[in-house]
């Protein structure tokens, strides 16, 4: 494996700065489909399509023919997150930099980084003896924004889902050395939550302490829709919550997860917060959550403005857990955010994007195939786990009936999202040789 090369090709596409969710990206995003393109092209796909989007495109291609072979479908995402905040960042990143056996750079783990490990896998099967099975991708350009290209393509189009099996490498080891596949993703609900107190912002020395101020009304509705113990206030909103089973419990019990080393190591915070009388892995994978992620409003330059601000919007999502769903909980906080706000508070509620959880048997053959890939190359098969995370197309990617298989290379300290996200070159070489071993039981053993 010439390693050097494949840490330049990535490093190529990881410079990208692919973020769906900002408009004055969508040249990099219509860059980066171009390199997805580019490689599945020298992959010797005989149909290479841009399909839905001139500007975040659903890359479509198919693989040389291999008669008598299952048909793999390969998904994944090329947009990223947006960095912020760069003064966070040890160096930029979107200038990757490999500093302890670390690929650093935003998309090293999510998603360019293992999209370019199945790709790669692919690569090193074919210098052998060609593919050893039909393949199909759909790498899209919208994950991190919802999806939407790629849902209006599988609406008009749901044969493009057609396939034996479905492969998504967009998850995480539970612990180094533990691979898993997923059963369950989180649905998510992403809204803007808006309060207006007067027509207009006003003076603080002339109204302060009289006239009602947007972000103390904002604050205060936003701590009445969760409370400090972590629960989570709209009507109705915990009665569909499936609690996992008494197995899939004692599972979790022998993983090797430590409460003190998560806080320590990944949270790198003085405490953990929510409903205490779960465990943290309940809380991360079988509950539901509310989060706020920015508030904006009044004057938030450099200086000082003494306004008392008129409006103020906070962005916030929740995340959903088998048997939610998404529709059911937007009416839910629209309903919450009325009743919970002050009779002299205006209040709105925007949906900006969601989908519902989707739930994943692993009892599929192809399962104990990919089990057995990972016991070849590293050691140890896969265990069943949840993802606290969401990928909105899954659903729609299983709706041909192919079991969709969740799993991936990454690791829980990679910091998606973050600031400092990164990749452990070791899991990237690893990885390749555990979807190139998975190919070829998938082309040996059939499905």
């Amino acid at each position: 494996m010439d390693t050097d090369r494949l840490l330049r090709e990535l490093s190529d596409f990881l410079r990208i700065p692919s973020i769906s969710t900002n408009a004055s990206h969508d040249a990099d995003c219509r860059a980066a489909a171009e390199w997805v393109a580019g490689e599945l092209r020298r992959l010797g796909c005989r149909d290479v399509q841009f399909l839905a989007s001139d500007t975040h495109p659903v890359v479509w291609g198919v693989g040389p023919e291999v008669p008598g072979a299952p048909t793999l479908l390969v998904y994944g995402h090329y947009d990223v997150q947006p960095p912020d905040p760069l003064d966070e960042w040890t160096t930029p990143p979107f200038e990757p930099a490999v500093r302890g056996g670390k690929l650093f750079a935003r998309g090293a783990a999510d998603d360019k980084g293992q999209v370019f490990c199945l790709l790669k896998a692919i690569e090193a099967n074919g210098a052998r003896r060609g593919p050893p099975v039909n393949f199909r991708f759909l790498i899209e350009g919208e994950e991190e924004y919802g999806s939407r290209v790629l849902f209006e393509l599988l609406r008009r189009e749901p044969e493009r889902t057609r396939a034996d099996a479905v492969l998504i490498a967009d998850m995480a080891y539970v612990a180094p050395r533990w691979p898993a596949v997923y059963t369950t993703l989180r649905g998510l609900c992403y809204a803007e939550i808006t309060v207006r107190t007067a027509k207009s912002d006003l003076h603080s020395g002339e109204f302060g302490g009289a006239a009602p101020n947007a972000h103390e009304e904002l604050a205060r509705l936003l701590g009445r829709l969760k409370t400090p113990d972590g629960k989570i206030h709209l009507p109705g909103f915990y009665a569909a919550v499936r609690r996992p089973s008494k197995r899939e419990l004692a599972t979790w019990k022998r993983l090797p997860f430590k409460e003190s080393e998560f806080l320590k190591h990944r949270v790198q915070a003085k405490a953990l917060t929510g409903l205490k009388s779960y465990s943290v892995l309940e809380r991360l994978w079988a509950l539901p959550t509310f989060e706020i992620h920015g508030i904006t409003g009044g004057f938030t330059g450099n200086g000082a403005k003494t306004v008392i601000p008129a409006e103020a919007t906070a962005k916030v999502s929740l995340r959903l857990v088998p048997d939610q769903k998404l529709k059911v909980v937007e009416r839910q906080l629209a309903a919450a955010v009325k009743r919970l706000a002050p009779k002299h508070v205006r209040t709105s509620v925007r949906f900006l994007h969601g989908a519902d959880p989707a739930t994943v048997a692993v009892t599929h053959p192809a399962f104990q195939l990919l089990d057995q890939a990972f016991k070849d190359v590293v050691g140890r098969g896969t265990v069943p786990a949840r993802a606290g995370g969401s990928i909105p197309v899954v659903p729609a990617l299983g709706k041909g009936g192919a079991p969709v298989m969740l799993t991936g290379i990454g690791l829980p300290d990679d910091r998606l999202h973050a600031p400092n996200e990164k990749l452990d070159l070791q899991q990237l070489w690893d990885g390749i040789n555990v979807f190139r071993r998975f190919y070829d039981l998938l082309g040996d053993k059939g499905v």
